[in-house]
């Protein structure tokens, strides 16, 4: 009928990727970082691959206290594909990690940055 944990279904791969990162958001939201690497940690290496998982990864590192590593995220280029224009989460995260001049790549801002 429908997929079930042992087999490898595109559904039940979607449902647990998209389950993991809401409970990893919800997880860094409480301040409660190490449940939330223990939710990463758990997911595909496929799945942590995938840029808008790249970008969750440097947002725990940072709230880990590893400022270094999370800047080290945007260094290895990595591109979120489903992140809507004008959604300003990367360069928040990038300000955390330790600013700068956002890379264009990562520019979705609407508006100019500020001075």
């Amino acid at each position: 009928m429908g997929g079930t944990p042992s087999d490898d279904g595109g559904r039940w791969t979607a449902a647990t990727t998209a389950l993991g990162r809401e409970a990893i958001e919800a997880l860094l939201r409480a301040g409660r970082p190490a449940p939330a690497r223990a939710v990463w940690e758990r997911l595909r290496p496929e799945t942590r691959a995938r840029g808008r998982f790249r970008l969750l990864e440097a947002e725990l590192l940072l709230a880990e206290g590893r400022r270094e590593e999370a800047r080290a995220v945007f260094d290895e280029d990595f591109e979120v594909d489903d992140l809507r224009e004008g959604d300003e989460r990367i360069g928040r995260v990038w300000e955390r990690a330790g600013g700068g001049e956002l890379p264009g790549r990562h520019d979705f801002r609407m508006r100019p940055p500020s001075a």
